[in-house]
């Protein structure tokens, strides 16, 4: 699927068109509702006749309400594969758009002089028939011919290789439910019109931030085809939520961070473009953070009702602007309602995995089983009882110290919206870290090692900390 519009660029028209349809139905209902919405013509002539500034005002607000949608449709139609399906679409949209003007501009310009003259039998003739006029033209005509288009796009959706098939399916059964106005609009049923227009837009606005979002991710050129197809309405929904909206606290009882040197190529392959990897001895790094929570929380929250689980995270040690801080990758966690928020209210990407920890001894045995085909388990045993403070020879750092300072003394997460670009972060606050460098008898982490993300031998073991009972706080999100 190509564009020739940015993801920022489509993003940009979905949101003009909330706004302005929003706008345009609460002037409608709060400036003209209490004198045109009423089942009286009499007292809607009147009504008109009186109300010379709020009616080409707010009927101004419709005509850009139109335009908007054009723009909306002409933005979606450039994401499909088949010219036919696209040209066909805006043939029918423009044609309903040109209707629609030129009925708005009548009602703008002439209706209300029409309804000033209602003594006037020559005058209160050309009201009436351009109210009827009007309802046909815009409510039937218009309407039917946006309808038409929206299914046409519907269609064409459905038969390009990557848009989401739920988000097709939406589409076509939203425009199919607006045909409803049309038919109201041919009927001549006026005290019907306020009613149907109200279920359609309480259909029609959602339908609207779910297509920018859920299609804007669908052409995502870093996506894989599959990645696009399995793009769901629950996806769509986490994205469009707050991400780090409260500040939350916890405690790292137990914590394992095994450091990884990436060849650089590889990493800034997987970061994007405003981010880039801290670079140390020539290369990139990359900490699997291996923890158990204690009492996760927001900090409001008492401490007994916290959630205790296990988490794995991929966080890799980066720059923004000179700023050092960490980028997560990956996350899986052993609870599935802390995957359901994370996915929802942070930028962690979280899986759901069997996480097991096993102490021998002095050994800590851990085992990670996330979903076969996401390539990421663990198998390791940790040698508690060989811990030292010396780097060992696998090691790019000279100390622990020097180590210390540049993949653990990082106080802020980075996250980045596909859809904007935008860069955020959020500050971390933790306890002292006192580390035991530690020795992995097993060492199998399957995600670093010719997975898709890193092909084999493009990720080296270079150490791995342990420590225990950290204090834990993050902040909430601050935009960049």
């Amino acid at each position: 699927m190509t564009s020739r519009l940015s993801p920022r660029a489509r993003l940009t028209r979905i949101r003009f068109a909330v706004a302005v349809h929003v706008i345009a139905i609460a002037a409608t209902i709060g400036v003209l509702g209490p004198g045109n919405l009423v089942d009286d013509a009499l007292a809607r002539r009147s009504f008109v006749a009186h109300a010379p500034w709020a009616w080409p005002i707010v009927w101004g607000g419709w005509a850009l309400a139109t335009l908007s949608l054009l723009l909306v449709f002409a933005a979606w139609a450039d994401t499909l594969e088949s010219r036919w399906w696209r040209w066909t679409a805006l043939a029918l949209a423009f044609l309903g758009g040109a209707i629609d003007w030129t009925a708005e501009a009548v009602w703008i310009w002439w209706a209300p002089g029409w309804a000033a003259r209602a003594g006037q039998l020559s005058g209160d003739d050309l009201y009436a028939c351009w109210n009827r006029v009007y309802q046909v033209a815009s409510f039937g005509v218009a309407n039917l011919l946006y309808c038409a288009a929206g299914l046409v796009l519907s269609a064409g959706s459905w038969r390009t290789a990557a848009f989401p098939r739920w988000l097709a399916r939406t589409s076509g059964l939203v425009w199919a439910f607006s045909l409803v106005i049309s038919a109201v609009g041919f009927a001549g049923r006026p005290s019907w019109i306020p009613v149907v227009a109200a279920f359609a837009f309480l259909l029609f606005l959602p339908w609207l931030v779910l297509l920018g979002h859920g299609w804007l991710r669908a052409t995502d050129p870093q996506a894989s085809e599959a990645a696009m197809r399995a793009s769901s309405l629950g996806t769509t929904l986490c994205a469009l939520a707050p991400k780090h909206p409260i500040r939350m606290r916890t405690v790292f009882r137990d914590c394992v961070l095994v450091n990884f040197a990436i060849d650089p190529a590889v990493m800034r392959g997987l970061l994007p473009a405003p981010i880039e990897p801290a670079i140390h001895d020539g290369a990139a790094y990359l900490s699997i953070v291996i923890a158990r929570m204690d009492r996760m929380r927001p900090v409001f929250v008492p401490h007994r009702l916290g959630i205790t689980y296990d988490q794995v995270v991929y966080r890799v040690v980066v720059r923004h602007r000179g700023a050092p801080g960490v980028f997560f990758l990956r996350s899986d966690a052993n609870n599935r309602l802390m995957c359901l928020a994370g996915n929802a209210l942070t930028f962690f990407r979280f899986h759901h995995a069997d996480i097991e920890y096993r102490a021998d001894g002095g050994i800590l045995h851990v085992d990670v089983r996330p979903p076969p085909d996401h390539h990421a388990d663990i198998r390791a045993s940790y040698d508690l009882g060989g811990s030292t403070d010396t780097m060992p020879r696998t090691s790019r750092f000279q100390s622990l110290a020097q180590a210390q300072g540049f993949l653990v003394e990082l106080y802020t997460a980075f996250g980045h919206d596909p859809l904007t670009g935008a860069v955020s972060a959020i500050g971390i606050e933790r306890g002292h870290w006192e580390i035991q460098v530690v020795n992995d008898r097993r060492a199998g982490y399957r995600f670093m090692d010719g997975s898709a993300r890193f092909p084999a031998g493009s990720a080296r073991l270079d150490s791995i900390f342990y420590i225990e009972q950290v204090p834990y706080l993050w902040h909430a999100l601050q935009r960049r």
